[in-house]
């Protein structure tokens, strides 16, 4: 302990003679004990004075007869705890009894002492113990709530990647065939303005899921050319769900902003977890201001700032005009579990997976903040001479024909795989369809391997969909195929797509997405 640090001992004690030992046996200098510590007893001779006293004043331990005026026996001790359940509380009785001891200590007292048998050296030690053995304690049932609090985010994000899966291919099926009618019906047709609002609300629905697997951060990462003034404006229908009416927003996007190297999900998971973090910064309500610009960092701006280097970044600048953050807390914001909202109200994850994100792009954060008057956050990611490629949407359907090309559909989701199956047989493919791989491997010894293209869902009932390009490549080496799924976490082996460069169609995919996506790989 520091020198002269005062530690308050509450003492619930009628005894006059025996409170008054007390103290003298807490102020003598020749005991043992941490030293320069003063002790400051609080005194209360009643259970009921004492038990208002916990509340009033910041005591390091408790000193507890069980015999008082108004209580006596472990009942005295249960009604202390039950006050004070982050107080240590020694019961000092005049009871020399073996098994209220036991019980008193298994209920939670942190030691029980007898009267007439106790010494200054025993007191000053045995209540430095209790103080120490709470903290204990108290650090194990924090590690026990953090490894609660992870459990829990990761039976989100299980439940959250199953949901997405089964979800992902309704609205395969859901989206594709309602482009299937779209194409064959003329606009003046009364049908497809319907048709029309059905297709927009399947791709909203799977914008919904997508959003919501970015918060238990079952995304895959894919590095690509980004322009985050996209990004940003792409996800603000989502921010403004999240923030409320009593929140305005405004952006200020640098027009000439200059591309990233960034993965899209993830980059979406920055602004929605800075945006959760400054709501509840502002709960009387308030501004949120997201800008962007380049930036030119030199030497100089480096120096007395580890973490900065030189040159060209794009910097995110996300403030809100909420509470602002203590300064003795600032150091700890961006550990994992970390959270001033008090319990239940917050995983303490937030600020920590944007800090991990960022330093997985290479970037970095800077904060400025201020009691009352809000934080900002700087972020900045090192800028790219690249332009981001931009598919043309107007492309013809004439020039996705498959010209007879021969393709084998590997889906166990009977919806999915019908449309699929539609489309590309519309389309000029010729098509052979299984739902399993035990069923897609016979199909394919019985053709001699005669296909273009193999298109095959990563999850299947019997096997994977890897497995199946495994076991076809072994045959023909220069197969050609593409990988399909509708999970976002472990189960759609992305490290393993990645490694291995299959060309990828996430789930849900539209008529077009189709087409170009096989087109492309075959």
């Amino acid at each position: 302990m520091k020198q002269s640090q005062k530690l308050n001992v509450l003492l619930i004690e009628d005894h006059q003679p025996d409170a008054r030992l007390i103290h003298e046996m807490l102020q003598d200098k020749n005991s043992m004990g941490p030293e320069g510590v003063q002790y400051e007893i609080i005194w209360a001779q009643s259970l009921s004075e004492g038990l208002d006293k916990m509340i009033e004043s910041e005591c390091a331990v408790c000193l507890l007869d069980l015999s008082l005026p108004d209580s006596t026996g472990l009942k005295t001790f249960r009604q202390a705890k039950a006050k004070g359940q982050q107080l240590p509380i020694i019961v000092l009785s005049g009871l020399d009894d073996q098994s209220v001891a036991i019980q008193a200590v298994s209920e939670g007292a942190q030691d029980y002492l007898v009267k007439g048998q106790v010494d200054s050296n025993l007191l000053k030690r045995a209540m430095h113990y209790a103080i120490e053995r709470k903290h204990s304690e108290e650090e194990k049932d924090q590690i026990q709530e953090q490894l609660h609090q992870s459990q829990k985010m990761e039976a989100i994000g299980t439940l959250a990647g199953g949901i997405a899966h089964d979800f992902n291919n309704l609205m395969t099926a859901i989206q594709g065939f309602t482009d299937v009618i779209m194409m064959k019906t003329e606009e003046s047709n009364p049908n497809y303005r319907a048709l029309k609002q059905i297709r927009f609300a399947a791709s909203s629905a799977a914008d919904l899921t997508r959003q919501m697997l970015l918060f238990s951060r079952r995304h895959p990462t894919n590095f690509q050319v980004l322009n985050l003034n996209k990004v940003i404006g792409d996800l603000l229908v989502m921010v403004h769900r999240i923030i409320g009416e009593d929140i305005e927003i405004q952006t200020s996007l640098d027009s000439e902003l200059t591309s990233i190297r960034a993965d899209k999900g993830t980059m979406e998971q920055v602004i929605l977890n800075l945006t959760v973090n400054a709501r509840d910064a502002m709960p009387e309500g308030g501004k949120i201001d997201i800008n962007t610009d380049n930036i030119k960092i030199n030497a100089e701006a480096c120096k007395g700032k580890p973490e900065f280097r030189a040159g060209n970044f794009i910097r995110l600048r996300f403030s809100d005009t909420g509470v602002g953050i203590p300064e003795d807390l600032l150091e700890h914001i961006f550990e994992p579990f970390f959270s001033s909202k008090g319990l239940g109200k917050g995983t303490g994850l937030g600020l920590s997976v944007v800090y991990g994100i960022i330093k997985q792009h290479e970037g970095w954060m800077d904060i400025q903040t201020q009691i009352g008057k809000g934080t900002t956050f700087d972020i900045y990611i090192p800028a790219v001479d690249q332009k981001v490629s931009e598919e043309d949407e107007q492309i013809s359907i004439d020039s996705l024909q498959g010209e007879g090309k021969r393709l084998l559909i590997v889906e166990d989701s009977e919806g999915v795989r019908e449309f699929a199956s539609l489309a590309l047989r519309e389309n000029g493919y010729q098509v052979t369809a299984a739902a399993t791989v035990s069923e897609a491997i016979q199909m394919y010894d019985h053709e001699k391997g005669q296909f273009d293209l193999i298109i095959t869902d990563v999850v299947l009932p019997d096997r994977t969909g890897l497995d199946l390009i495994r076991y076809v490549i072994e045959k023909k080496e220069d197969q050609k195929v593409l990988v399909s799924s509708g999970y976002t976490d472990h189960k759609s082996q992305w490290p393993v797509i990645v490694e291995k460069g299959y060309p990828f169609l996430q789930k849900p995919y539209a008529y077009v997405d189709l087409l170009k996506a096989v087109k492309k790989a075959v």
